[in-house]
């Protein structure tokens, strides 16, 4: 190479800007395309760090919430010193937990009205405005171990320490939320990056084959590979520098325009670092390329002729993508999603990730390599035309598949990325509000906060609300299954709880199917059932208590009358003791009756005494005393406004008696006690209704611990023959017949059909809060509504209490009540205004959380940073293949400019050339286009589901869909698709007429 007159940097500088001017069109595109990349890169990475931030923000004070605290209280110690004390040390462990993590503590003292000795107490709330993602971990672990350490620490602990709030579950399920989004976000990164490689690789090979004759020129003139590549290097290090600061310009304006949460100067450096990034990555890809070619033009290489070295890396490229497409495919729905479970709670899998951008990517190879094949085929179909237009097509395509190969790649991973965007966004906004019905369960939730139950009355009135179809009761039951949680939903089973209070999402199972294999025969259909509307209900009961020595051979030995008692008793004080505790004892009864939807109340009865000493007892009980000697007694039950509504079709059931008694372990007391019968008041004036418990038949109880009585056969007489010899209460249980059973049926989430490999028909032992249910599975759903968990049991409420009755003497009882909407009301803020009464009904019962189907105000999407970076990636990946295109049209235009004038020559027209090369793009573009949008909809069918963020959390799978807004996507990148191959070919054929009239003028002029 000779030196320039002016030497040294300057006449370089000057080679250079000649060498580039030779090339500016091309160049201008590679700017354009560098630019793009480091934007759309940029702009993905601050929106995605942007909405993790806002998703931790939210998880810790959403909107409608108050923000999550933690509060620790102890004693105030005395003296002024320990008090400061206990201070340093509280905040020295805040410190040292908490250590990164912004927040605030707060130091208050509180009287306690029952002691002189007040509380100290101190208020832990992280800077919620300060905060992000990387706080979320720390705050959350540093909160688990505050309460323990804390409780060991004796400069703080004064009697004890406590430590409330909702700070680490909340700051728990942020970091789920977060981990989930970082996780699946990085499959649109990985697809945007490498659209954005192939796009830089695709068009350094073209600017290698447009410089390959100038060159083999400059070697021939004595310029060294090396001179070369540094020239060309030092080309790209400009327009790559250049490109990179219109990137971070136009990601900024973007960021600007849409607002930062995060803070300007984290986006700011998010861009600056993904546009460097991009930028010194296509420098250096466009330096080896030319690098490449230098050094084959200095070792006097010629150019492969015969395309069998091209064809051999085509096909070892083919063959190693699908390889690599099908291996993380196989991982990501292995796995589900990006996030692999782990024992800490998850990690992301890369491989998994990067599997939708590959299995494009095989897509692109896979039109690449058939085009070839397809395009000599369409020129021999051509040839048998009369026109030479459509051969001549044909046959440029297939000669020129170097060239052609890079808008075809380009546009298959756009098309791809945009229906893969597209049908992410449809899904995932689906999804969301899936989830929250799902979720609900019903169209209004009332839960009692404080686990209380929430009342047949209050039921009653829900369903009288204006706008409400219908309201049952419901519980759920909390357990675990190898640290894994279960949810067991008892619900009536009914058809007006499935047609009108579940409900489910469009295309979700039907309630009605999902309840018919529960709904059976009531284990309280044998009960005596009370009329409708009654109001009050009298017990007659007889009963006698005597007390005897204990004797070895049976429960009771020598009845003993009060004298003999009172002599045993003197002198020994232990004795004496015993015998004033036995006789100032009582017998409480409870009855438990049931209404129409299978929930049952606990009524109290009354008490009887104990009259041992035969004098009455006057004014220790308002129902009576038991003695030696039957007894009959009348007790009075007003029944609950729920069971006694007017209107009812069925009255309530009685469906078991309590017996609750205690004794004495010096001597033993035998308690003989029967109900003779029921009388029914309705209140109405009509004469009230006797009935005899003898017409049903009642057993005890089969397991309620040390109180069992027993197994014993089922009896016609609803009472017990106890023989008590213990000073503490014990309870003694009769239910109806039926009520017991050794299975229900059950229906399971798939999730937990899988974890326990549970097909329909088959016994399995579930854990139901304090007992273990033998269940019998009649049908395995995708999700259990309302359930709360993904691993779920769904149990008819009958069945569900029976079984309880039956094992626990404390019976959990329905917290909650669902109520279900008409039509009308559930449309627009019908659902709003219904959750507002029926939180005026309930909240006078206790505190209570009201909830609806729609999804609630300041909940947190996960899925936002991924539509944003899928978004970003199906627009960015748009516009990377518009001007990929047009690069290739402009490499195309300077190679085939000979040709053109050829064609001239031999007599086609001008028009006739444009038409063609225009044809030319649309034809292979469109069809490049056609094969992405197939691939995209393939590949979203097949992973769309497992990078849902609701499913990550357990809750629905949903088919992918593509909704409004995600239509809006499609037209867009679309649109800019087939409107950048409509431009480029335009331009193509003013270009190429330009040329053959051109090369027409020459011709005549010679």
């Amino acid at each position: 190479m000779r030196r320039d007159e002016g030497g040294g940097l300057m006449g370089r500088a000057r080679l250079l800007a000649r060498r580039g001017a030779a090339q500016r069109g091309l160049l201008a595109l590679v700017l354009l395309l560098v630019a793009a990349v480091g934007a759309a890169v940029g702009a993905t990475v601050a929106s995605v760090q942007d909405a993790q931030t806002a998703i931790a923000r939210e998880g810790l004070a959403g909107e409608g919430r108050e923000a999550a605290t933690l509060v620790v209280q102890t004693r105030l110690r005395p003296s002024e010193s320990a008090a400061q004390a206990q201070d340093e040390a509280v905040r020295g462990t805040v410190r040292d937990l908490f250590a990164g993590a912004p927040y605030e503590l707060r130091r208050e003292v509180v009287p306690d009205t029952d002691s002189d000795d007040p509380f100290l107490r101190w208020t832990l709330a992280p800077d919620v405005a300060a905060t992000g993602p990387e706080d979320l971990p720390v705050l959350a672990a540093g909160a688990q171990r505050l309460q323990p350490l804390l409780h060991d620490d004796e400069a703080v602990s004064e009697r004890g320490v406590t430590v409330t709030g909702d700070l680490p579950e909340r700051a728990a399920a942020a970091r789920v939320a977060a981990r989930a989004a970082s996780a699946v976000t990085l499959v649109p990164l990985i697809l945007l990056a490498l659209v954005g490689v192939v796009a830089v690789a695709q068009v350094a090979r073209l600017l290698a084959a447009t410089r390959e004759a100038e060159v083999r020129l400059l070697v021939a003139r004595g310029a060294s590979a090396a001179q070369v590549t540094a020239a060309a290097t030092w080309e790209a290090a400009v327009v790559c520098a250049l490109a990179a600061g219109v990137g971070v310009a136009g990601a900024g304006a973007w960021l600007a325009a849409r607002g930062a949460p995060g803070g300007a100067g984290e986006a700011v450096g998010g861009v600056l670092g993904s546009a460097g990034a991009v930028a010194a990555l296509a420098a250096v890809t466009l330096g080896v390329a030319a690098g490449l070619q230098a050094r084959a033009a200095a070792a006097g290489r010629p150019a492969e002729l015969s395309g069998r070295g091209r064809q051999a890396a085509a096909v070892g490229t083919v063959v190693l993508t699908l390889v690599a497409a099908g291996v993380t495919l196989w991982l990501l729905l292995r796995y589900g999603s990006p996030l692999v479970p782990t024992p800490d709670g998850g990690r992301t899998d890369p491989a998994a990730a990067a599997a939708p951008a590959l299995a494009l990517a095989a897509a692109a190879v896979v039109v690449v390599a058939a085009l070839g094949p397809l395009s000599r085929g369409w020129a021999a179909l051509a040839s048998r035309s009369r026109g030479a237009v459509g051969v001549l097509i044909a046959r440029q395509v297939a000669r020129r598949l170097v060239v052609v190969a890079v808008p075809v790649a380009l546009v298959v991973l756009a098309g791809g990325s945009v229906v893969l965007a597209a049908t992410y966004a449809g899904t995932s906004e689906r999804l969301r509000g899936d989830a929250a019905i799902v979720a609900n369960g019903t169209d209004v939730r009332v839960v009692r906060a404080d686990g209380a139950p929430v009342g047949a009355d209050a039921v009653a009135r829900l369903a009288g609300l204006d706008g409400a179809l219908a309201a049952v009761p419901a519980m759920v039951v909390d357990a675990d299954i190898d640290h894994r949680p279960v949810a067991t939903l008892g619900l009536p089973a009914g058809p007006g709880t499935a047609g009108d209070v579940v409900r489910v999402p469009d295309g979700g199972t039907d309630p009605a199917a999902t309840l018919s294999g529960l709904a059976g025969t009531s284990p309280f259909a044998a009960a005596p059932a009370l009329p409708p509307g009654t109001e009050e209900v009298t017990l007659r009961v007889t009963g006698a208590l005597t007390v005897g020595e204990v004797s070895a051979t049976g429960p009771i030995g020598r009845e003993l009358a009060w004298a003999d008692l009172a002599e045993a008793a003197r002198g020994d004080e232990f004795l004496a003791g015993a015998l004033a505790l036995l006789e100032g004892s009582e017998v409480a009864l409870r009855v438990w009756l049931a209404d129409a939807e299978g929930q049952v109340v606990p009524v109290e009865a009354g008490t009887l005494g104990y009259d041992l000493d035969g004098d009455g007892d006057p004014g220790t009980t308002d129902a009576g005393v038991l003695g030696p000697r039957a007894s009959t007694h009348d007790l009075t039950i007003p029944l609950p406004p729920g069971l006694a509504a007017e209107g009812l079709d069925e009255g309530p059931r009685l469906v078991g008696l309590d017996v609750v008694a205690a004794g004495s372990e010096s001597w033993v007391a035998q308690l003989d006690l029967r109900v003779d019968s029921l009388t029914a008041d309705t209140g109405t004036g009509a004469d009230p209704v006797v009935l005899d418990p003898a017409d049903s038949l009642w057993a005890p109880a089969s397991d309620l611990g040390p109180g069992d009585p027993g197994a014993a056969p089922e009896q016609a007489e609803l009472g017990v023959s106890l023989a008590l010899a213990s000073r503490r209460p014990s309870v003694h249980r009769l239910l109806t017949s039926g009520a017991e059973s050794d299975r229900v049926p059950v229906v399971v989430s798939r999730p937990l059909a899988d974890l326990l490999d549970l097909e329909v028909g088959e016994r399995t032992e579930l854990p139901a809060g304090p007992v273990t249910l033998q269940g019998e599975v009649v049908r395995i759903v995708e999700s259990v509504p309302g359930a709360g968990e993904a691993a779920a049991v769904l149990v008819d409420l009958d069945d569900l209490q029976a079984w309880f009755l039956n094992r626990v003497v404390s019976v959990p009882l329905p917290d909650q009540a669902w109520v279900g909407a008409d039509a009308g009301t559930r449309e627009g803020a019908g659902l709003r205004d219904l959750a507002a009464a029926v939180a005026d009904v309930t909240q006078s019962g206790g505190p209570v959380v009201v909830t609806t189907s729609t999804v609630p105000p300041g909940r947190s999407d996960a899925a936002a940073p991924v539509r944003a970076a899928f978004g970003v990636a199906a627009a960015g990946a748009a516009v990377l293949a518009v001007v990929g295109v047009a690069a290739a049209a402009v490499a195309s235009l300077r190679t085939r400019r000979p040709e053109v004038a050829v064609l001239r020559a031999v007599g086609v027209p001008p028009r006739t050339q444009g038409a063609g090369r225009a044809a030319e793009l649309l034809a292979v573009g469109l069809a490049a286009l056609v094969a992405g949008l197939v691939a995209g909809g393939a590949l979203a069918a097949a992973v769309v589901p497992g990078l849902a963020l609701e499913t990550l959390t357990g809750v629905r799978v949903v088919p992918p869909v593509i909704n409004a807004v995600a239509w809006s996507v499609v037209a867009v990148a679309g649109g800019l698709l087939v409107a950048g191959l409509g431009g480029v070919a335009v331009a193509i054929r003013a270009r190429v007429v330009a040329q053959a009239h051109d090369a027409g003028y020459r011709e005549e002029v010679r």
